[in-house]
């Protein structure tokens, strides 16, 4: 499979072109190593979640959202369920108003369409075919600017360098329904509960509360994208209960958990 997989890429850094949508359809649990590019990225699945990493952030991105990833930044991607992946190379002299830093963004419906109609079938596009003019070229002037148009959301989770904090990220995000208390995970370290606060805050801008909570509905994610009950992921992720995990799920994702499956549904019937 790895060999069908990489043959579908070529070198886009290379094609002198303003935008280009390359597809591919990846397994659930597909890890894209650690690499960069030349060129900025809109990193989008149409189906299917992914997660995307690098040395600072941790985002997660379901069918709604995107990940932009300026050109020259280290990251990789993780198919957290099987994922049909729609990646936007930009240009960097396109990239005038495009955010320069990492980030997460919305997809509307208009965007999308147009990723769906900027993708090439797998080869090096003809630098002709997007001359001053031509339809290619001005699918890729509007297809800029929706992403231009698209507000940064909060689905990222900010990863800290500390040597105190990363063993406990770490242990959270491969476990996020463990539910010892901040002292508990103090103690493990050898730190107050105080210092472990103050690092969360000076290192992710959140407390140790809101970073765990924000991380569990991340994961939550894939967990209803694959048909979970509301009740069982909120108890699954370590949420004292159903409306809890309600609540921070809409104060993270801009609406309930219900209102989510009901649009990434709208989206699949869409395909």
């Amino acid at each position: 499979m790895r060999e069908a997989i990489d043959a579908q890429w070529f070198d886009v850094d290379s094609v002198p072109v303003p935008v280009l949508v390359v597809p591919i359809d990846y397994p659930t649990g597909w890890h894209i190593e650690r690499h960069v590019h030349r060129k900025a990225q809109l990193i989008y699945c149409i189906s299917g979640v992914m997660s995307v990493e690098t040395a600072q952030r941790h985002w997660v991105a379901p069918p709604n959202c995107s990940v932009w990833m300026p050109g020259g930044i280290e990251h990789e991607i993780h198919i957290t369920q099987a994922a049909r992946m729609r990646t936007l190379f930009v240009e960097p002299t396109a990239c005038k108003n495009l955010p320069t830093w990492p980030c997460s963004l919305g997809v509307s419906s208009l965007l999308r369409e147009l990723i769906l109609a900027s993708v090439i079938a797998n080869k090096a596009p003809d630098p002709k075919d997007y001359a001053l003019g031509t339809p290619n070229a001005h699918i890729a002037a509007v297809l800029l600017d929706q992403i231009r148009a698209m507000p940064p959301s909060e689905l990222h989770i900010p990863m800290p360098a500390d040597r105190r904090l990363k063993p406990i990220c770490a242990a959270l995000t491969a476990d996020p329904g463990d539910r010892r208390s901040l002292k508990q995970w103090a103690d493990d370290v050898n730190a107050s509960d105080r210092t472990i606060e103050r690092l969360f805050m000076q290192e992710t801008g959140l407390t140790f509360h809101r970073w765990r909570e924000q991380m569990r509905v991340l994961k939550s994610l894939t967990l209803l994208q694959n048909g979970r009950a509301v009740k069982n992921v909120a108890l699954d992720l370590g949420f004292a209960n159903p409306s809890t995990f309600i609540a921070m799920f809409r104060k993270i994702m801009g609406k309930t958990p219900g209102a989510y499956l009901k649009d990434g549904a709208s989206l699949k019937d869409a395909d």
